[in-house]
């Protein structure tokens, strides 16, 4: 598909992440929590990504004798960011002790109300359709 359709790749891409944040979702339970969870490890992610860059002597020396240890240390790491994005909730309140446990209970009413149906719109307009159970027809009888 990226050799025949290249435009098309983006748009299969992006297919692919929302798969992944259902799954994430679906497994943490769909609320604040799960939400939480993928922000926190995007952002580990993204910053340990940004780190391994920085601390490479250039893209070619990056490419040239680095890319092994990388992807190691990446693995490495990925477990890590996984943890922490698990205790989330937990560096958001050692962030500011008093008034995190306020901003934990803010965020969570801001979610509950405002994004968590936005959210899920999202997320699931294009499985709609599969996951609902077939209406009962008109015609039979219970």
């Amino acid at each position: 598909m990226l050799v025949t359709e290249p435009r098309s790749f983006p748009a299969a891409l992006w297919v692919v992440i929302r798969r992944w944040i259902r799954k994430v979702w679906n497994a943490r339970g769909g609320g604040l929590y799960a939400c939480g969870f993928v922000v926190a490890f995007v952002w580990l992610e993204f910053t340990t990504l940004v780190d391994e860059f920085a601390a490479s002597d250039g893209i070619t020396g990056f490419f040239g004798g680095q890319l092994i240890e990388f992807l190691m240390r990446f693995t490495v790491d990925s477990i890590v960011n996984t943890v922490h994005a698990f205790l989330w909730p937990v560096h958001v309140i050692r962030f500011s002790p008093p008034l995190g446990v306020v901003f934990l209970g803010a965020l969570y009413v801001v979610f509950t109300y405002v994004l968590q149906q936005p959210l899920e719109r999202w997320l699931f307009h294009d499985a709609d359709a599969a996951a609902k159970p077939l209406a009962p027809d008109a015609d039979t009888k219970e």
